[in-house]
């Protein structure tokens, strides 16, 4: 009897310890939301870009309400790389899931390698306002040395490219396309 009971222990511990392994396989540690229309909005550029996108590069911003419903949106920066197998070369996107659109993205290109790279994202007032390294004539590739700014506002299913600062020439230049087009 007593080796039975020790054998029925034994028996349970392997399968506890078993289920404990099994979970812990499948819940590794991820940069990825648990939002799969996030993931499958970043996903679609990406494809879209024949290129790789890298989570742990993300920035993210939950705090702020740019489309002015009195719910807080959020919007998530991310890159692209390796675009139809070119190396190094990124694109830069910014995504904005406004709850005011039923959390559907409006996405826009903010930058690329040799051209300047979003760095943080936040929330004033109404306004996206992103922090960039620019990359001025004389940088390397991998260099970018200047620092500027861009900011976007909301306006209904666009988001409006509103100012664009650069260290490198010591103005400040309002974007003279006035509207960035939504993917």
């Amino acid at each position: 009897m007593t080796r039975y009971i020790g054998s029925i222990s034994f028996l349970c511990v392997f399968f506890i310890a078993m289920s404990i392994a099994s979970c812990a396989k499948n819940s590794n540690p991820t940069c990825a939301t648990q939002s799969k229309l996030v993931e499958s909005t970043i996903a679609a550029v990406s494809k879209d870009l024949k290129g790789e996108e890298f989570c742990q590069f993300r920035h993210y911003q939950t705090f702020g309400d740019v489309d002015g419903d009195g719910t807080d949106d959020f919007i998530v920066l991310f890159s692209v790389e390796g675009m139809e197998g070119k190396g190094n070369s990124h694109y830069d996107f910014l995504s904005v899931f406004l709850s005011g659109r039923k959390w559907q993205p409006i996405t826009v290109k903010t930058g690329e390698r040799g051209e300047r790279d979003p760095i943080s994202v936040e929330v004033r007032g109404r306004k996206i306002i992103l922090e960039t390294v620019v990359y001025r004539p004389s940088d390397a590739q991998c260099c970018p040395s200047g620092k500027g700014t861009l900011a976007y506002e909301v306006s209904g299913s666009q988001l409006n490219l509103t100012a664009e600062t650069q260290e490198q020439t010591g103005r400040s230049a309002p974007s003279a396309q006035g509207k960035t087009p939504a993917r």
